[in-house]
């Protein structure tokens, strides 16, 4: 196999989609997920070239449970789609069977960098040249669903289509083209966003209106019986404290699980041996990685080295 991916990045925002592009190089399908939908994370050496002083920084999507989970859901969802369709796996196409996500709603927009390779000139005189690969189709994912009308809502009342199309991104916010009535119409869904949406979050309730939604800090007797000290009270009130604690990280449909996260961050000089450098190895989730390359003027080599494939649920 074929691990090696060399790619010219510009100054500014690049995309690089890792299971592409191996797909690119090995004449053969990638699959993002496994056939049951566990999502695959890619563990990769970085190496670098600039000829102008810059700074190099990657970020990847969080390989957090919200972020496996959500890929789960949506490949459950997606046979299910097929399946209340009629279509068969067989009709689903040899390269459709598993999901194909964006990164996020920008790289949808933007596109994604190409691996170069080095033309071999058939003239026997000409000197080979670096070209960006040719490749063949990748298409992204994309699902179609119903607007979710109210009881009191009808098709024919609503300026809207009757069926939804929309691709998937894995990060950030679902993007809507068109609303009415609060129904809307989307063009892209966050995975992670509408993972959080669809599922119930913990919200502690200190609501006294709602009987054993909290514990009776004073005249405890059973909490007083366990404690058998003076401070009873106290422990209780300790103990009522922990409970309405909310959790130690953001519990927002539209908030961290929805971003990237920090990789590997490097500045590369101009001249000398910092100007090539091994920058380390980075996990990649899903095989899609951001990189932003912030120089004057010249453009940077990057070269990805895949020395692993693992599900990203043994990673955790």
């Amino acid at each position: 196999m074929e691990r090696n991916l060399h790619y010219s990045l510009t100054n500014g925002d690049n995309y690089i989609n890792i299971p592409r592009d191996l797909s690119f190089t090995n004449f053969k399908n990638e699959e993002v997920t496994t056939r049951d939908g566990h999502v695959k994370g890619y563990i990769v050496d970085v190496r670098a070239f600039a000829s102008q002083a810059g700074a190099l920084v990657t970020a990847t999507i969080p390989n957090s449970w919200r972020m496996r989970n959500s890929f789960r859901r949506f490949h459950i969802a997606r046979n299910l789609m097929f399946d209340q369709a009629g279509v068969t796996k067989e009709e689903r196409g040899k390269y459709g069977q598993t999901l194909r996500p964006h990164f996020s709603p920008l790289s949808k927009s933007t596109g994604y960098l190409v691996p170069l390779v080095l033309d071999i000139k058939g003239d026997g005189t000409t000197s080979p040249a670096a070209r960006s690969m040719t490749g063949g189709e990748w298409t992204y994912s994309s699902l179609a669903s119903s607007p979710t009308l109210k009881d009191t809502q009808l098709v024919k009342d609503i300026d809207l289509p009757v069926v939804d199309e929309w691709d998937l991104t894995v990060l950030g916010e679902s993007v809507s083209d068109d609303e009415t009535n609060g129904v809307k119409v989307w063009t892209s869904v966050g995975m992670i966003h509408a993972y959080n949406t669809d599922r119930q979050a913990p919200t502690p309730d200190s609501d006294s209106s709602f009987p054993g939604s909290s514990i009776q800090a004073l005249n405890n007797p059973l909490a007083s019986l366990m404690t058998q000290t003076l401070t009873s009270g106290e422990i209780a009130e300790i103990a009522k404290d922990q409970e309405e604690e909310k959790p130690p990280y953001d519990i927002t449909n539209v908030g961290d699980s929805i971003d990237a996260v920090y990789n590997l961050n490097a500045y590369m000089s101009a001249t000398g041996e910092a100007a090539t450098r091994r920058l380390g190895q980075i996990f990649v989730p899903a095989g899609l990685l951001y990189v932003n390359w912030t120089a004057a003027t010249n453009r940077a080599v990057l070269d990805l080295q895949v020395v692993g494939v693992v599900l990203c649920k043994d990673m955790a």
